[in-house]
């Protein structure tokens, strides 16, 4: 069986097998960022409200790793658009994909979001019954 090779610094458009070849590294940086702010705004909750100091250093943590979060997802294609939402550009709107999904299901317009997403297998099912 031949190898795949998931690329880095990518640009351009997915098809869809392209996109659920790049997922499993997605999720597994989106959960390792997840880990990491997760446990620091649990921190932060225990943190008595008059320590600005402390409150100022986690806040900046937390920052500074969905910066990061963004910017590796970024190099892989992906386009965070918001907290551990990921959309890939299909050349005439978004494959969607938001943790903890298993897999990417979901397609929006460009002008839509998360609420206007609907399931691959509609958008799929209306591209391939509209007339030549």
């Amino acid at each position: 069986m031949e190898s795949q090779v998931v690329s880095i610094n990518r640009s351009g458009n997915f098809t869809l097998v392209q996109a659920k070849q790049i997922l499993p590294v997605v999720r597994k940086i989106t959960e390792e960022y997840r880990d990491k702010v997760e446990s620091l705004l649990s921190r932060l909750s225990t943190i008595d409200i008059d320590n600005f100091k402390l409150i100022d250093e986690l806040e900046a943590q937390v920052n500074e790793l969905l910066s990061e979060w963004n910017s590796k997802i970024s190099r892989l294609g992906g386009i965070p658009k918001g907290l551990w939402l990921v959309d890939f550009d299909s050349g005439d709107g978004l494959f969607c994909w938001k943790h903890p999904e298993q897999e990417i299901c979901y397609w929006h317009a460009y002008s839509e979001g998360l609420t206007g997403r609907i399931p691959i297998e509609d958008k799929l099912f209306v591209e391939t019954s509209l007339p030549n």
